[in-house]
């Protein structure tokens, strides 16, 4: 029997809003980033339950749709840990509005620990109808870069995989390709939600090589003066079919929010003995 998920990647310039549906339904929600207008993806789901978020790191572009969370409380959290919340908050000013003292109060709110018998615990693919969820994080890195914190999620479904990281940088991408298990985790994804809007501070050559992707995603700001270069992810990609709102298609290896817009990933299993997985990318 077929079992697919579905991944959103919200064109929210620069930042990070990732919504996946597990095949049974229930909703993980990657970074809290808004778009033009302060446009919300998190309202999107404010009449569903959402059952997983995971905040990669506490900077502004990852947690601007902060002040949404009252709205639809996941019922679980997991956030970057090892930056002390003094340095957290450090960061509110009048442009932030509090938005870091939210971060901290919330989750200073979620502390308890996650039982093996929680319908909602990530850790127990069954929960999620199949869907396996992984995160890796590293803490040894200098903390005055919150970047380097940033938590790592692969799913997998089936014989489809997608990698999305948060700003990872050089430093803690050599950390973490030193653990077998993340190597093992990582290697030959479907789809990579680069590091650090594909910043060539986040681009980490035996990284992707070892992802190989057939498609990366770059979540990124239209504004020139941040503009990602996505020349390295194109070549390090195989590449995939990717489909068009009108109904056109043609073969891609990278992907930008800024120029593509929303994108939709749908992955998993099929019923087709011709095809180990289903792999469908459109934009939207």
């Amino acid at each position: 029997m077929a079992r697919t998920a579905t991944m959103k990647v919200w064109n929210v310039e620069l930042g990070l809003a990732v919504h996946i549906k597990s095949p049974n339904g229930k909703n993980i929600v990657i970074d809290l980033g808004t778009g033009r207008d302060n446009i919300s993806p998190l309202q999107k789901l404010r009449w569903e339950s959402i059952h997983y978020m995971i905040i990669t790191h506490p900077h502004l572009d990852h947690i601007s749709d902060i002040e949404s969370f009252g709205m639809n409380e996941p019922k679980i959290l997991y956030h970057a840990y090892g930056i002390p919340d003094e340095d957290i908050i450090a960061k509110d000013d009048a442009y932030s509005k509090g938005k870091f003292m939210k971060y901290v109060d919330i989750t200073r709110r979620y502390n308890s620990p996650v039982t093996e018998a929680n319908v909602n615990n990530p850790d127990n693919s069954s929960n999620y109808g199949g869907l396996e969820i992984q995160t890796f994080q590293t803490c040894a890195c200098d903390v005055s870069n919150f970047n380097n914190f940033s938590i790592i999620t692969v799913l997998s479904l089936s014989n489809c995989k997608i990698v999305v990281c948060g700003d990872n940088e050089k430093a803690s991408l050599d950390i973490l390709m030193k653990r077998s298990d993340f190597r093992t985790a990582v290697a030959y994804a479907d789809v990579l939600v680069a590091p650090h809007h594909g910043r060539e501070s986040g681009y980490h050559d035996e990284f992707v090589k070892h992802v190989h992707p057939k498609i990366t995603i770059i979540s990124d700001t239209s504004k020139s003066t941040a503009s990602a270069s996505s020349s390295k992810y194109t070549s390090a990609s195989s590449g995939w079919k990717v489909h068009k709102s009108d109904g056109t298609s043609s073969d891609r290896y990278c992907l930008t929010t800024r120029n593509d817009g929303n994108i939709l990933v749908e992955f998993g299993e099929s019923d087709d003995p011709q095809y180990s997985g289903v792999l469908f990318v459109k934009t939207f």
